[in-house]
């Protein structure tokens, strides 16, 4: 269990600056991450990750890649291409197993044997942690305290509503510090969500990216930067490779490969008005932590 702990949000700027949002990657091969642990990465990963790194150097934006250790073991030369562009490296974990499925121990090993890999990788030490598929939730609290004890400077895991997949219904939507008795501090980004007639609501990042209408993500930033809060971003690099589906049709069920396709296509395009129209950079850069 997890020792009691105190959350203090952090004030938004008041400066009259633009706001900079968080801009988001988790990097990750969409059949070994989503639909089979035991398989092997495959290189679309890389095509797929070189694909957002031109789209976001052509952009003039930096971005946090939250790298999944299987990705870095296997292709550790995609790390430096990633710092060669100056993003900022973070921990996705190792094997994209969710943390509330792990033992505390289970926990421990893995994002250590992440972190080892991305650090050994690129030579930096690496303060950021995201979760596979936001698995931070109320019953796993105690996974914080492990990333605090392994360096860890900030998390981005809660999603501050409640599915059956994840999220803390309730959680604090923005930027905090949270302090664990005895243990010490990390910050939690949360992931963006709106407020619409009294319920909390994600809009952007991910699927959500695919299935809802543009002008309403772009609105639900506009609405927390009018706030002086940052949003953040995240994505997949499969989510630009419209062709993957088609490329897995013989081991995934059309039902899936439907839903997982959708509107890949529209991702760039919308990827690109956003960055054209509002602020971007690296988390650790929003949080002051470069």
């Amino acid at each position: 269990m997890a020792h009691q702990y105190t959350i203090t949000p952090i004030s938004p700027s008041s400066s009259n600056a633009p706001v900079l949002n968080a801009l988001t990657v988790d990097v990750e091969d969409w059949y070994q991450s989503t639909y089979d642990l035991d398989a092997p990465v495959h290189d679309r990963v890389v095509r797929n990750t070189r694909r957002l790194l031109q789209l976001f150097d052509e952009s003039g934006v930096r971005a946090t890649f939250f790298v999944l250790g299987l990705v870095c073991e296997k292709y550790p030369h995609l790390m430096a291409e990633i710092k060669a562009g100056n993003h900022e490296l973070a921990s996705h974990g190792y094997s994209h197993r969710p943390v509330n499925s792990m033992s505390r121990q289970e926990f421990s090993e893995d994002v250590k044997r992440s972190l080892d890999l991305i650090q050994s990788a690129t030579g930096d030490r690496v303060y950021g942690y995201r979760a596979p598929d936001f698995s931070i939730d109320a019953g796993s609290l105690w996974a914080l305290e492990v990333l605090i004890e392994n360096g860890v400077r900030y998390d981005s895991s809660i999603f501050p509503i409640r599915n059956s997949r994840y999220g803390i219904r309730g959680w604090h939507r923005f930027p905090h510090r949270i302090e664990f008795d005895g243990q010490g501090t990390i910050i939690e980004f949360p992931m963006s969500t709106m407020r619409v007639g009294g319920y909390t609501f994600p809009f952007v990042g991910g699927g959500y990216s695919r299935l809802l209408p543009g002008w309403l993500i772009e609105l639900g930033i506009r609405k927390l930067n009018r706030a002086r809060q940052c949003a953040v971003v995240y994505l997949h690099p499969y989510e630009i490779n419209p062709d993957e589906m088609g490329e897995l049709r013989a081991i995934v069920p059309l039902r899936v490969r439907l839903f997982q396709g959708f509107n890949r296509r529209a991702i760039p395009s919308r990827l690109r008005s956003l960055l054209r129209t509002m602020g971007f950079s690296t988390m650790g850069h929003v949080l002051g932590l470069e």
